[in-house]
């Protein structure tokens, strides 16, 4: 290191400037950093726990709750309705909310006229006694019973559900859900509560913590340094070094893409602690050659000469205590270890340089005499009967320290773990509070998650397995930690007991597979939705969906592994049929397990490593073990404290074993280099003792002083117990750490005397990264003499299955995951004076063969029609309120089915400018609705040749963005005029879409007689 030493006394304003240059760019990145707080941060992208929830959430929707949670004395009052139905108003108002399930919404089944009726339970909010008493009877027969209402009657909930939007966009989503459950408390009890929302709001409280928390700790260095120095160099030297190691640290973190996480919040307050030890040893050391009358030059000289070794040391321990967390199993505590070692190196680098080259730019602080000052007289007096203790009572010091060991030792056989982020949060926070209060009143506010596999699509539609789904739920059902256990058996259940007239002796799962699969086929026609949070598209899967409580780490691992003991039981020999439990639960049990892998696997690491540097750096096997013994007090008092305190092993203090290693070497080390230095100097065992405990043992107690009082303020958290834990323990890791230092060092010091030190050399690696860039292109249109209404009025869209005949189709629905679902279907259409009819006859999948569908439309009135179900042998009539739904689950309407629309008429069209789409030339219109247009506004593409609509985009009420689009295609001449052949609508907000393609499309007549009730029944 001499010739960096040389070059840093030689050019100290290169250094200066480069240090300058490189804190400006790193500083330019930091807002680029995010803050990541979810659960699944925590976990390898590649754990089979996580793998499974992953699957589980891509078929099913998210398993994380979001709900807006209502407390009151009595639900069923109209104040309170029209409360819950404002609330639910506002919130799915929001752009990014897709759905909000609200207890007036809810989605009841029931025997009607129609055949069975899927309704609100509610139409508007009751206002009379008889209305609310009629709302109460029919919510007690949803679904929802007992979920989104309790069974007293004491609260509500209402389930969001959001768009499929970034984490940025959800964020401001959730904010204005927050302001919103706010306006509206009162006399009532509002909560916002649910996974996505304790990740909101953890990372809002990280925030606030870091802005709140980094100025006090600051404040404290500063008061420390100043008390150490009492003098403006001696704390704008080491404040300058640490706040230069933070900003390249925070940098390199945001050009890694690397988040804050709840795990490395404390970063910045660990740096900022440590950061100011390398720069502690160097003035104390440059101080103490002054005031022996050296001169400035020769004062820097010599510092740095006695001093760079120990640093380096100290350094390197430090930041390989850190980075064994690397060998984490937890993502966070692996970018922690990683990114707070590189700050500790930075700052022993920038401690070797720029401190030297400031030093040598400013004229020297003043020196003090011992004398000056009663606290430092105090203080040498202290450490010097300190190091005469050690001397003279070594062996009593070993006897009080074997049985401090033993009593921790005790203490930490009693360490709990802890996975429940909630828990980490003070028990005064809104976040504590909304999840007792959901605890308490709903029973649960974690979802837990079993998955159902047959292995082949619509295995699921097989009575045998929804029978044992069913069991299932029996099962958790009998757990008091396990609430509302819900499947598509329930809704299965509701309509068979609804086709039969409601007769309660129904209320079963059907007897055959058909009967199965048409009851689902009607459940569609007739407007029910949600099955896609309960089966996959191809009905190959099932999922039951239940409320856990939140439990202590034990009561949470004995309720899982019940439910998997009971899982393999009873399907563990069955190839057929596939069980899997998941959900948040499963992942906090996870990482459990995690934490305590970490916890072996960093405390091996960080003794292994840290060991080896000072073997090799000090060149004594000897020296370097006797290093490590005030370690191994600081780590088992750490957990003794722990566990008699009653401190649970998280993700938080699972890393303070590791950190006490790293931290706690650098005063073994400062302490045993300065007494070799003296007995290189010719003094005697005791006589070097005594100096080493009077000088490194001053520059140990304030650096330990300044770690101890900057690891308090972390207690000072407003939202976080858990850092405040952390602070605590830190806080007491080093006192520990040099109270071992100063009092058994001495002691092993005298087997070990006379040992030669020699300096390693240490390689330093560096790593960049770059960024691609991507370009874009746009397209030109030109313009012809037609106008948008010339054109729309030469377009034949009325029907898409127009006419009189007969054509058979393929229908293949797709869900946003692009999972499909095939139908062949053959259709009879007779079209005249009179009307318009339609029959639809189901070809495949076998378990809805003979199906039928038909539509009569007489004059302008609107269309009648009947779905008969061969499974139950009867038809049953399809609500006229129901033809603006999606029909048979579809992204077409009954209208667009039925050929109810007509462009033309419903629409006035203005001209864009023209383009070119495959290769064709096509006219773009622009039309503007009539007074009862279905759409708000659509834009049609026309091919030239042939005025064929090549595509649609239909716009909703109040959307700037399409809803849906309309692709035709695959245009044949049948008997004279052009037909597509292939026809694509998609749902833009739901991501959904449907394909048609035709098939054998014939106009011969049909016999009146298919478009009958009679008919149906063949």
């Amino acid at each position: 290191m001499t010739w960096l030493r040389k070059s840093v006394l030689r050019w100290p304003w290169l250094y200066v400037a480069l240090a300058a240059v490189l804190t400006l760019i790193t500083a330019s990145l930091i807002p680029r950093l995010q803050f990541d707080a979810s659960i699944t941060s925590m976990i390898p992208d590649d754990d089979p726990v996580l793998a499974e929830l992953l699957e589980v959430t891509e078929e099913f929707g998210s398993q994380e709750l979001f709900a807006v949670a209502l407390r009151a004395e009595d639900v069923y009052t109209p104040a309170v309705l029209q409360k819950i139905h404002r609330l639910a108003q506002e919130i799915e108002a929001l752009p990014g909310v897709s759905q909000v399930d609200s207890p007036l919404s809810a989605q009841m089944i029931e025997s009607g006229f129609f055949g069975i009726d899927i309704r609100p339970v509610a139409d508007g909010v009751p206002q009379s006694p008889e209305e609310i008493e009629a709302f109460r009877a029919d919510f007690a027969h949803t679904p929802y019973a007992g979920r989104l209402i309790t069974t007293d009657g004491r609260g509500a909930m209402l389930l969001v559900k959001f768009e499929p939007w970034g984490e940025d966009e959800k964020r401001a989503v959730v904010e204005e859900i927050e302001r919103i459950a706010q306006r509206y408390e009162g006399p009532e009890e509002i909560s916002v509560v649910g996974d996505l929302y304790i990740f909101h709001y953890t990372e809002y409280a990280m925030q606030r913590d870091l802005f709140r928390l980094v100025p006090f700790v600051a404040i404290v260095i500063i008061a420390v340094l100043y008390w150490t120095f009492r003098s403006f160099l001696g704390v704008f030297i080491p404040l300058l070094t640490v706040t230069i190691s933070l900003v390249w640290t925070l940098g390199l973190m945001a050009l890694f893409e690397v988040p804050i996480s709840i795990i490395s919040m404390v970063l910045p307050m660990i740096l900022m602690t440590l950061g100011i030890a390398s720069g502690i040893h160097i003035l104390n050391k440059y101080q103490e050659l002054l005031g022996q009358g050296l001169e400035k030059s020769a004062a820097l000289e010599r510092t740095f000469r006695e001093i760079t070794s120990p640093v380096v040391m100290a350094a390197l321990t430090t930041s390989a205590g850190f980075a064994s967390l690397v060998t984490a199993f937890v993502r966070p505590i692996r970018e922690f270890g990683i990114f707070t070692a590189f700050g500790v190196a930075a700052a022993m680098g920038l401690s070797l340089t720029l401190v030297p080259a400031v030093l040598s730019l400013v004229n020297p602080p003043p020196v003090k005499g011992e004398k000056e000052g009663a606290s430092k007289t105090l203080l040498g007096r202290g450490l010097q009967r300190v190091a005469r203790l050690a001397l003279s009572r070594g062996t009593l010091v070993l006897a009080v320290g074997a049985g401090l060991l033993v009593v921790m030792a005790v203490g930490g056989s009693r360490i709990q773990l802890e996975s429940n982020i909630v828990n980490y949060f003070d028990e005064r926070t809104p976040i504590r509070q909304a999840t007792a209060t959901v605890e308490e009143v709903f029973g649960g506010s974690m979802q837990l998650a079993v998955v159902f596999d047959t292995g082949e699509p619509d295995g699921i539609k097989d009575p045998e397995v929804l029978g044992r789904i069913a069991k299932t739920q029996e099962y958790l059902n009998s757990f008091s930690t396990i609430n509302h256990p819900t499947s598509i058996v329930d809704v299965l259940k509701l309509l068979n007991q609804a086709l039969w007239d409601g007769d309660p002796s129904f209320y079963t799962i059907p007897e055959s597979r058909e009967a199965v699969a048409q009851q689902l086929l009607l459940f569609t026609m007739q407007g029910g939705s949600g099955l896609d949070s309960m089966v996959s598209y191809d009905y190959q899967q099932a999922l039951i969906n239940a409320q856990m409580k939140t439990l202590d780490a034990g009561e949470l691992a004995a309720v899982i592994r019940a439910v998997e003991d009971y899982v393999e039981a009873e399907f563990g020999g069955d190839p057929s049929l596939t069980v899997t439990v998941t959900g948040t639960p499963k992942v906090m049990m996870r990482l459990m397990d995690r934490y305590v892998q970490t916890q072996i696997s960093s405390l091996v690491t960080s003794s292994v490593g840290v060991g080896l540097i000072v073997v090799l750096l000090m060149g004594s096997a000897a020296l370097g073990l006797l290093c490590l013994v005030p370690l191994l007090f600081t780590v088992v008092v750490n957990f003794g404290a722990m566990g008699f305190v009653g401190v649970p092993l998280d993700a938080v203090t699972s890393i303070i074993a590791s950190l006490a290693i790293g931290l706690g070497i650098d005063y073994a080390i400062h302490y045993v280099s300065r007494y070799r230095l003296e007995r290189e100097a010719g003094k005697s065992f005791d006589q070097a003792v005594l100096a080493a405990g009077t000088t490194s043992g001053r520059a140990i107690f304030f650096n330990s002083a300044a770690l101890i009082v900057g690891f308090l303020v972390l207690a000072f958290s407003r939202y976080f117990q858990a850092i405040a834990i952390f602070g605590y323990l830190m806080a007491l890791t080093m006192v520990i750490s040099s109270l071992a230092t100063l009092a058994i060092i001495p002691v092993l010091l005298r087997f070990y005397e006379n040992r030669k030190l020699e300096r390693g050399r240490k390689m330093r690696r560096m790593a960049v990264l770059f960024v691609a860039l991507v370009l874009g292109i746009s397209s030109a249109a030109w313009a012809v003499d037609l106008s948008g209404d010339d054109i729309l009025s030469q377009i034949e869209l009325g029907n898409l299955l127009a006419g009189s005949g007969t054509a058979e189709l393929e229908m293949i629905t797709e869900n946003p995951n692009g999972a499909q679902r095939s139908y062949t279907l053959r259709i009879y259409r007779m079209q005249d004076e009179t009307g318009e009819k339609q029959l639809l006859e189901y070809l495949a999948p076998a378990d809805v063969r003979g199906t039928k569908f038909l539509s009569i439309k007489e004059g302008d009135g609107p269309s009648q029609m009947w779905l008969y179900m061969p499974a139950l042998g009867r038809e049953r009539r399809i609500a006229a309120n129901m033809t603006g739904d999606k029909f048979m689950g579809t992204d077409f309407t009954y209208e667009e089915i039925a050929g109810d629309f007509d462009y033309e008429e419903q629409y006035s069209a203005v001209r864009l400018p023209d383009e070119t789409v495959d290769g064709y030339g096509v006219y773009v219109l622009d039309l503007e609705p009539g007074a009862d247009a279905p759409y708000e506004r659509v834009k049609m593409w026309v091919r030239h040749e042939g005025m064929l609509p090549m595509r649609l985009e239909l716009f909703g009420h109040g959307t700037a963005e399409p809803s849906k689009t309309l692709q035709l295609g695959d245009f044949r001449e049948v008997e004279g005029e052009m037909i597509p052949h292939y026809l694509e609508m998609r749902d833009e907000l739901a991501k959904t879409r449907t394909i048609i393609k035709l098939s054998e499309i014939s106009s011969e007549g049909v016999a009146e007689d298919i478009f009958s009730l009679r008919y149906l029944r063949r």
